[in-house]
């Protein structure tokens, strides 16, 4: 009988469905919400965009079952911060709850999927460093997390935001040299790292089929305030001058952090309009792109 109690308590422990309480009211693609034109409007709030939070970097899994973003410097402390995770059930959302990837306590951030969901690749701060590690999907969620084996995590001090097209080359940031670097995904491995001498440098994500890159950046006038950018693939293989998105995404505040939903369709970002100059996140259909193309 005991044996029996101790598996329905690890059950009941383990089983989300338990452990978990759903989202009242909220079903559905994109946790219900009404999806957006060509105005940007808040993602989710109260729910990811949380009042006196810092939110950002937003990812979406291929089958939409899942959810992954960041949130710190909460102004209740009783408030979830650090890498957050939305389980769906059916068409249903269980409450946010810690990602806790590498499963050794350690800060982590800024995760996002593998093209067909089977992986995520995020970043971790520790030894005085950030640097990039790896996870995969198991049937009872995600595995621990590895540092990625990589000439990456040897190149750089601060690295972060690693994104990947659907051939999986890896675009991701060295804040220390200020560039959005690439690493060709070749047998199974990244080995080489390229610089794609992509202008400006910042949060960098990129397109499915690697035809265009948003990122964020300071403008030459700005006084520290970031904008979101879309830079462009040129047919001699290189990168166009990165243009501004224009008022439709960018404020008198700063926006930063784009990434994209996994069909592409609808652009997410982080926008500090939030009380104590904190950011929400915002999207915005990707049809405004349209007339960006050179």
């Amino acid at each position: 009988m005991k044996y029996l109690i101790l598996a329905f308590l690890i059950f009941f422990l383990y089983n989300p469905a338990y452990s978990q309480n759903y989202i009242k009211n909220v079903e559905g693609d994109y946790l219900g919400m009404e999806i957006p034109g060509d105005t940007a409007e808040i993602f989710a709030p109260g729910i990811v965009s949380v009042s006196d939070r810092y939110e950002y970097g937003l990812a979406i899994s291929p089958n939409q079952d899942q959810i992954f973003f960041t949130a710190e410097s909460a102004g209740d402390q009783a408030q979830l911060t650090g890498l957050l995770l939305l389980n769906r059930e059916g068409d249903r959302w269980f409450e946010p709850k810690k990602a806790n990837l590498n499963q050794k306590g350690l800060w982590e951030q800024e995760a996002f999927f593998s093209p067909n969901g089977s992986s995520v690749f995020y970043a971790v701060v520790y030894n005085d460093s950030v640097k990039l590690w790896k996870s995969l999907k198991t049937d009872s969620g995600w595995s621990g997390g590895i540092e990625l084996n990589s000439p990456i995590n040897k190149s750089g001090k601060i690295l972060f935001y690693s994104t990947l097209s659907n051939n999986q080359n890896m675009y991701y940031t060295d804040v220390m040299k200020r560039k959005i670097l690439m690493s060709p995904f070749e047998n199974g491995r990244y080995d080489r790292i390229i610089d794609p001498k992509i202008e400006k440098g910042g949060h960098g994500f990129i397109s499915s089929d690697e035809s265009f890159v948003l990122l964020d950046a300071s403008g030459d006038d700005s006084n520290g305030k970031k904008d979101i950018y879309i830079a462009f693939r040129n047919e001699d293989g290189g990168w166009s001058k990165p243009v501004n998105l224009g008022q439709q995404v960018n404020t008198e505040f700063s926006e930063t952090c784009p990434s994209l939903s996994p069909d592409g369709k609808y652009i997410f970002f982080g926008r500090y309009n939030d009380i104590n100059e904190k950011s929400n996140i915002y999207w915005i259909s990707s049809k405004i792109l349209e007339e960006l193309k050179p």
